[in-house]
């Protein structure tokens, strides 16, 4: 969505040029949520313990809040913020879940 009109004029097409912008939040706030539970249900059914589970839990409330956030006050600053986050959130899991 950041550079919606460079891809447009380049003729790739993109979630936001065929589908909408409020399409594309959606489902981007979508993925997260899933990714979230994905997340969670690996570290529960790997046998994570309890402390790390708990660190999971706020890693996903934070990408959660901003999936929320995009969706009622979508910007592109939010958007980035999303963006961003969900690459932290997913190392991060990951991390967990290897330790």
């Amino acid at each position: 969505m950041r550079y919606h009109n460079d891809y447009k004029a380049a003729g790739v097409p993109t979630f936001p040029s065929t589908y909408s912008f409020g399409v594309t939040r959606t489902i981007i706030a979508v993925s997260s949520v899933l990714a979230a539970l994905a997340m969670g249900i690996a570290g529960w059914g790997i046998g994570m313990t309890f402390g790390y589970l708990r660190i999971l839990i706020v890693l996903s409330s934070g990408l959660l809040t901003l999936a929320i956030a995009t969706m009622l006050r979508p910007s592109e600053q939010v958007n980035f913020g999303l963006f961003k986050y969900a690459s932290l959130y997913m190392l991060s899991s990951m991390v967990l879940i290897m330790a």
